[in-house]
């Protein structure tokens, strides 16, 4: 039988120790930092979740009020071909 091998091992001989989830992760994070150029602190979070919640409440309140202003103007157009409806009948 052929050997399998067990863990990552390199052909030069180098031995890799393995890195855990969250050592992993932290070096993610310092790789992403680096590229951006900037430490983020968490009061820099609760802003920018702050300013993209109200960007989101605000685009939702501009939804909604084109949604009723194109009701309205449904409504007119309707209410005005009703007026001339009956005006043709009736005059």
């Amino acid at each position: 039988m052929s050997e399998q091998p067990t863990g990552p091992k390199h052909d030069d001989g180098q031995s890799s120790s393995f890195v855990s989830r969250q050592q992993y992760r932290q070096e993610q994070e310092r790789a992403a930092q680096a590229v951006n150029g900037q430490e983020s602190s968490p009061i820099m979070h609760r802003h920018e979740w702050a300013d993209d919640h109200q960007a989101q409440e605000q685009e939702e309140k501009i939804q909604r009020l084109k949604r009723r202003l194109n009701i309205a103007i449904v409504a007119l157009v309707a209410a005005i071909i009703v007026v001339y409806l009956i005006l043709f009948y009736v005059g």
